[in-house]
């Protein structure tokens, strides 16, 4: 019977409370993985390593393979925890020498950051494959876990140098604050203070290459960079602020870990793949209801936009028109949708700009004074592109149509002009009604 099939036979809540029971360190290491991740992944994005950290995370693949060889020379079992330290440093090592290998070639050769970041790391792959492929007949080492995961395989081991990686990232953040945050914002800053920019910068790929190595059971390599990469792109989306960003990048990393630990437990599916999944899905929920970024924000500023462009063309037609126009003759001339027309004279009328008289609709006082500006406003505008822009004066209206809406800049222009009375067709430039208008 598969996992999905259980989770019906069971129950979804029996089949979260046995993942619980079952596998309380798996969950708990995860979480831990995906809140370091996820901290060190918000310098990682700022900084726009991104696929540094690719790197690094494939890179490390011979120094795995190199100390599961020493191990085995050695006659260490697998089940120790020499076993467990041997693998972490030889892929640390590999990381380091990965970091000092880009720099050197980006220096001394002619290639870009982005180049020889692809040259090494896939140097680096290539040789962890060859040499697993050096390997004698029955030798086993789990690629496929190497790149993907299994954190069903956690034994307490993994899980100690996961405890320990843990705190040693939450530290060095900590104490390292201030030297991140001036380099990941402005790095000759950090030179120009006497911040040792290298140091940090190889202290920090230390720490990376070290929880992605801590990282291989949980998620494996590959899954990493997604947990390392999404949860600090969420936070980005929602916050402009570093610590609060560190928090929320934390947050999701450890959240995503445990919901798609505890769904691939239920659902009988890859536990890597799916952490990825839960992260990538906070991610979208991120980009579509952010309250500053966000897309739905982002289509209700531009609908509120709209809709106060509506109202001022209404108020500006009837100054020109001096008569009462209909709701619909005001769509007509407008091009205005029917639902869109309906909800900005209701807001002008809220307002106290329009009123609706048995013959349409007319201007009240304040709505009278604030369309006049409007064609104040238009018409310095056609005279500035004209005089000022070149623009010929047949051409000028359509641009000032657009531009009149910034009316708040109508007396810097008139004084910049010299408080011209006509615009280019003639026609009069009303003076200036109130000067704290809006």
């Amino acid at each position: 019977m598969s996992g999905a099939e259980l989770a019906l036979d069971l129950g979804f809540w029996d089949r979260i409370g046995e993942a619980w029971i079952y596998y309380r360190m798996a969950i708990a290491a995860s979480a831990m993985i995906g809140l370091s991740l996820g901290i060190l992944g918000c310098f990682v994005v700022l900084r726009r390593m991104a696929l540094i950290g690719d790197a690094l995370s494939h890179a490390i693949l011979p120094g795995v393979v190199l100390a599961f060889i020493v191990v085995g020379y050695l006659g260490v079992t697998l089940e120790g925890l020499s076993f467990v330290w041997s693998l972490f440093l030889g892929a640390l090592l590999a990381g380091l020498f990965t970091a000092i290998g880009i720099s050197l070639v980006s220096r001394f050769a002619r290639a870009k950051e982005d180049s020889a970041i692809g040259i090494v790391f896939t140097a680096m792959f290539a040789l962890g494959v060859v040499l697993i492929s050096l390997q004698p007949k029955g030798t086993h080492f789990d690629l496929a876990c190497f790149l993907f995961g299994e954190p069903l395989s956690i034994k307490s081991e993994d899980f100690t140098s996961i405890a320990i990686i843990t705190p040693l990232v939450l530290g060095y953040v900590i104490f390292g604050y201030r030297g991140l945050k001036i380099l990941s914002f402005d790095p000759q800053m950090a030179e120009a203070i006497g911040i040792r920019v290298h140091v940090l910068h190889y202290v920090f790929m230390g720490f990376l290459a070290g929880t992605v190595v801590a990282a291989l059971r949980t998620v494996g390599v590959i899954m990493s960079i997604a947990m390392l990469i999404t949860p600090a792109a969420t936070a980005y989306q929602l916050t402009d602020r570093l610590s609060t960003m560190l928090i929320l990048s934390g947050l999701f990393g450890a959240v995503a870990a445990v919901m798609g630990f505890l769904m691939a437990f239920v659902l009988n599916i890859p536990t890597g793949p799916s952490m990825v999944l839960f992260a990538t899905l906070i991610f979208v929920l991120a980009v579509v209801f952010s309250p500053k970024y966000g897309l739905l924000e982002a289509a209700l500023r531009k609908r509120s936009v709209r809709r106060h462009i509506l109202e001022e063309d209404v108020l500006k037609a009837l100054v020109k028109q001096e008569a009462p126009l209909t709701e619909r003759s005001l769509a007509e001339r407008l091009e205005a949708v029917g639902a869109d027309m309906t909800a900005a004279i209701r807001a002008l009328r809220k307002g106290g700009m329009v009123a609706v008289g048995a013959n349409g609709l007319t201007l009240t006082d304040a709505g009278r004074q604030r369309g006049t500006n409007l064609v104040r406003s238009h018409r310095l505008w056609e005279t500035y592109l004209a005089e000022m822009g070149n623009v010929p004066p047949e051409s000028v209206h359509d641009v000032a149509e657009q531009l009149e809406h910034a009316h708040e800049l109508a007396e810097e222009i008139s004084a910049h002009l010299g408080n011209p009375t006509v615009d280019p067709h003639g026609e009069e430039i009303p003076p200036a009604s109130d000067p704290t208008r809006s």
